[in-house]
């Protein structure tokens, strides 16, 4: 279980040999994808010991079904505080849409993992940060802040002279403490469900 992660960050390393719990399920009906990024809305506690042990890596095809997994629970656990049940399986339920593989190998997708267990992701295309996810158990431990990282540094490479993003609820804060600005706040619907979110962008020049 990523919690043994929390554990071993503040109480020491694991007991060797020791592995993760299976993941609770979630259960979520077919549909699209809602606002963007749900990570955890706080920046990390500055308590946190050095040398983090994640590998930040990039996509690939084979982890399409964890980044569902850390997708769904992300929402329906993280969000809970900020949009109501129906909000919340509609929006979780694009992990179970056919083309959520697919859309994962857009741009440039950033994986976090802790000893093979995906932790969290983030995905960059063009100058849009389409996906923050962390996994809640590993929620307020820098993931969200070292995968967005990577993509802020990918983007200035590109030459590009601004981020932009469609936070939710959840994120908004998370966005400000990394410089975004917002632009204004919209609704969106999926599956009839309306959800609230704020469109934000951040320069980079």
């Amino acid at each position: 279980m990523l919690k043994r992660l929390r554990r071993w960050l503040f109480g020491g390393p694991p007991t060797p040999g020791t592995t993760f719990a299976p993941e609770r399920p979630a259960d979520a009906p077919p549909g699209e994808r809602g606002p963007a990024p749900a990570v955890n809305a706080e920046p990390p506690p500055d308590s946190l010991p050095s040398g983090l042990p994640f590998e930040i890596r990039p996509y690939r095809d084979s982890d399409a079904a964890a980044l569902a997994r850390v997708f769904r629970n992300a929402i329906l656990v993280t969000a809970a505080d900020h949009y109501d049940g129906d909000q919340r399986r509609a929006w979780s339920a694009a992990a179970d849409d056919p083309a959520f593989p697919a859309d994962l190998a857009k741009g440039l997708t950033m994986v976090a993992e802790w000893q093979q267990e995906t932790a969290g992701f983030a995905q960059l295309v063009d100058d849009r940060i389409t996906l923050i996810y962390v996994h809640p158990d590993t929620a307020r431990l820098g993931i969200a802040t070292l995968l967005y990282q990577h993509l802020e540094d990918e983007a200035r490479i590109q030459g590009r002279e601004r981020l932009v993003t469609e936070a939710s609820q959840v994120a908004h804060d998370f966005f400000l403490f990394l410089g975004f600005q917002p632009d204004a706040e919209e609704t969106v619907e999926r599956d009839g469900v309306t959800l609230s979110r704020w469109r934000m962008h951040k320069p980079l020049i």
